[in-house]
């Protein structure tokens, strides 16, 4: 039989697989050539859907500040998905410049975060105790 898992639990996982995600996003080209083109995308929308998709997660893991550098994120996300063909190779997506672009808005939605650091992923917390 499974454990049972508590929603702040859940959140806390949620949050720190976001941190993840910045941190390939934030690796611009490199993060491209080593997921794909399709993946570049769904690995953040795992987490935080395209804005067409629906609206943003409301976990309580997340500050204000952290939820409106997501939301730049999410924004630049969702222009470079919407502007480029559904599947490309990786070397056309970015000679678009387009993973460029992002990777400086999702570091700084990562660094942001780091501030406060990861949550524990078994344990409860109120504020993150671990440092990424």
């Amino acid at each position: 039989m499974g454990e049972q898992v508590s929603e702040r639990l859940v959140e806390q996982r949620i949050r720190n697989r976001i941190m993840e995600a910045l941190d390939m996003l934030s690796d611009g080209e490199e993060h491209v050539q080593m997921v794909g083109f399709s993946d570049y995308f769904e690995l953040f929308y795992d987490w935080i859907p395209h804005g067409e998709d629906g609206g943003f997660p409301d976990l309580s893991t997340l500050t204000k500040a952290e939820q409106e550098a997501l939301t730049e994120v999410r924004q630049v996300l969702d222009q470079a998905c919407d502007n480029t063909p559904k599947d490309m190779p990786e070397r056309a997506f970015i000679a678009t410049g387009w993973p460029q672009r992002i990777q400086p808005i999702a570091r700084r939605a990562l660094d942001l975060m780091l501030e406060r650091g990861r949550f524990d992923e078994k344990v409860e917390e109120t504020e993150p105790s671990k440092a990424l």
